[in-house]
């Protein structure tokens, strides 16, 4: 839903776009990050079933040229597994498949601006990075799985597996993520699109 904000106290309609289907679970519309130079929004599903037992979770793109009629233009292709894994997909790894949460620079002159990249995490997927350079055909670029948690501190997943929860890039390149058993990762971003 678009709505114009410019008087707080009498928000007003504009625009509304249906995400479910094709966006994924109960949280067809988890993160949605604007990309205002470009009149685009990066939109994602977020996956709440471990062993993919839910309708598929997407990311995608969102054309708010005209913000009355906000249009789907694209979906980010699904993550496949690494060529040397010992499962055939995410979905027969176990715990949570999926989109979750994206970099989110809202602007602050500390954190990563580049309209033309897209970190998100991806639970037993690991940080995803997508290049944006072309909306109509998004393409994976880089991504990250921490290896399995040796020990659970809480109930979840059942299946003890990574799960990717959160990522922050700072504005010199350094990508902060969080996976729920084992804590907090730091990576290096040298890459572009």
């Amino acid at each position: 839903m678009i709505v114009d904000v410019a008087a707080p106290a009498r928000p007003k309609f504009v625009g509304l776009l249906s995400v479910r289907p094709p966006l994924g679970t109960k949280i067809a519309a988890h993160s949605a990050v604007p990309l205002p130079g470009r009149n685009l929004v990066v939109l994602n599903s977020e996956a709440l079933e471990e062993g993919c037992n839910e309708p598929v979770n997407y990311a995608g793109l969102i054309d708010v040229t005209d913000p009355m009629s906000p249009r789907m233009i694209s979906l980010f292709p699904t993550p496949r597994p690494p060529r040397d894994a010992a499962y055939e997909s995410f979905c027969a790894r176990g715990g949570r498949f999926g989109p979750h949460n994206q970099h989110i620079a809202a602007g602050n002159p500390h954190l990563f601006q580049d309209e033309s990249v897209c970190f998100l995490t991806y639970f037993n997927a690991g940080l995803r990075v997508f290049d944006l350079r072309d909306p109509h055909h998004v393409a994976e670029i880089a991504y990250m799985i921490p290896k399995d948690p040796p020990s659970r501190i809480g109930p979840l997943p059942r299946t003890l597996v990574t799960q990717v929860e959160d990522v922050l890039v700072d504005a010199r390149g350094v990508v902060y993520f969080t996976e729920k058993n084992t804590g907090l990762y730091i990576a290096k971003w040298h890459g572009k699109p």
